[in-house]
């Protein structure tokens, strides 16, 4: 009986170990075969410039980054002094006024001062020709996205 339970319980550890390995091996695969982020992102620096003017607008902005790739606009706003006790307002009619300007654009605001760096870093780069470093900075992008709350 006992060594029954003995081959059984091996015979189970090496199907397990086995399709462990196996599908390690079927990831590293599909990781190599995919493609380049097709179509190639494209940074587009006149609306990121008509996304400043707009937010701008805005009473109470002291610092404003822009970046726009694709259809994604983000933009990171910095409220200073008595004007941080407005900050949901302000950034609710900053959004509103992109949203009018921009409608189909998904856009990103944010007041948070890690992401106002993050994205302020991410403007200050000079975009790449190359198609694998603009899909990593899209890719950047992306995380930064997964941060902002809106």
């Amino acid at each position: 009986m006992r060594a029954t339970f003995v081959v059984l319980t091996l015979a189970f550890a090496l199907t397990v170990t086995g399709c462990t390995k196996q599908s390690g091996t079927e990831t590293k695969q599909k990781t190599e075969a995919e493609p380049l982020c097709m179509p190639v992102p494209v940074r587009h620096y006149q609306w990121e410039e008509r996304a400043r003017a707009i937010t701008a607008s805005v009473k109470g902005i002291d610092k404003i980054v822009a970046v726009q790739i694709d259809k994604e606009l983000d933009v990171a706003i910095q409220v200073t002094n008595f004007n941080r006790f407005n900050l949901e307002s302000i950034q609710k009619e900053v959004g509103k006024k992109l949203k009018e300007a921009f409608p189909d654009a998904n856009i990103h605001v944010t007041a948070d001062k890690r992401l106002i760096k993050d994205l302020q870093r991410l403007s200050d780069e000079p975009w790449p020709t190359d198609v694998k470093a603009a899909c990593q900075k899209k890719k950047s992008l992306k995380e930064i996205e997964k941060k902002m709350k809106g």
